[in-house]
């Protein structure tokens, strides 16, 4: 954007003049390269539905193309795809996104450094996005408070040494909406999503290590373990960062029905055990098939609770 690009733009802003075309392209433009940055990757159909709903599929491949010949994306082949296309920032993209304000707490992508391996190992982050578009169209429908950038991916919590002591949600997001009784609701959710790739044991192992975040509160420093002091425990790690635990939502894809039940039973099962089991006496664990998403919505009843699958499926805020 130039100079006088700027200065246009904040005179319309104080006017409350609607936004040229020129100026809501830079808007547009703006939001494709955050998103890649946010997301790594995504296809053009993708970033129409996040940045530009209303507009056609070949003004964003335009865009995108656009922002090729600059130098500030790339683009690849995916395979069994009938060449469908992902998008990714290169290095020079990502140090320029780097720089919004607005991404200033989202860790940086990183970039291939091999395309050809690189694109068997994206099909993970794609179903990351299908699954944020699902929430972002089912608040769009409702009127609810949820945008292409509140649902931010892959921030570690530590909580103890080793790779086992931090969990990495691939996501974490931010939904407002109106409740039953008028008032403003805000629900966090930690998102984790599996194509079919983990294993059960592995999968349930997740809601173990958040378990573990839950219960962890270090005593406060000069407190010794075992003292009268150290009997009431220290404050949960997470309170420093929440004022609420976040809900956890697990969403599957890539193995039908049958295997989805079978790693709904693996997660019912750890969530039996002493330490999980008091974890979701106050946090809410549920799992959905990504398809049934796609299909009805993330306010369907389409979610099945972990601890108690008998229970039957509701809506993901319950």
């Amino acid at each position: 954007m130039t100079k006088d690009d700027g200065a246009r733009t904040k005179s319309r802003a104080r006017t409350g003049a609607e936004p040229d075309s020129e100026a809501r392209e830079v808007e547009i433009t703006w939001a494709v390269m955050a998103a890649l940055f946010q997301f790594r990757i995504a296809t053009a159909e993708q970033l129409r539905r996040l940045t530009a709903p209303d507009a056609g599929i070949e003004k964003m491949r335009s865009r995108l193309r656009r922002l090729r010949e600059e130098g500030l994306a790339e683009e690849l082949v995916l395979p069994q795809s009938g060449r469908a296309r992902g998008w990714f920032l290169t290095e020079h993209g990502t140090r320029v996104a780097g720089a919004f304000p607005e991404l200033a707490d989202i860790p940086a992508p990183r970039t291939p450094g091999d395309k050809g391996a690189f694109k068997y190992t994206l099909w993970h982050q794609l179903a990351v996005v299908r699954t944020h578009l699902t929430f972002l169209a089912d608040a769009r429908r409702r009127g609810d408070s949820y945008g292409p950038f509140d649902f931010i991916p892959e921030i570690a919590h530590r909580f103890a040494e080793g790779r086992e002591g931090t969990v990495r949600p691939d996501g974490l997001l931010y939904y407002s909406r109106t409740g039953a009784d008028g008032a403003r609701v805000t629900n966090l959710a930690f998102v984790e999503v599996d194509r079919g790739t983990m294993g059960g044991p592995q999968l349930a192992a997740k809601l173990n290590a958040y378990a573990r975040y839950w219960a962890t509160a270090p005593l406060p420093a000069g407190v010794r373990s075992g003292t009268i002091e150290a009997q009431d425990g220290g404050v949960p790690l997470w309170k420093r960062r929440y004022v609420r635990f976040p809900r956890l939502l697990f969403v599957l894809t890539g193995t039908g029905q049958a295997g989805f039940a079978h790693r709904a039973d693996d997660l019912e099962l750890i969530a039996r055990t002493r330490y999980v089991a008091k974890m979701l006496r106050t946090v809410p664990a549920m799992v959905a098939k990504l398809e049934d998403l796609e299909e009805e919505g993330p306010g369907a009843d389409v979610w099945w609770p972990i601890a108690d699958l008998e229970a039957g499926p509701g809506p993901w805020w319950n």
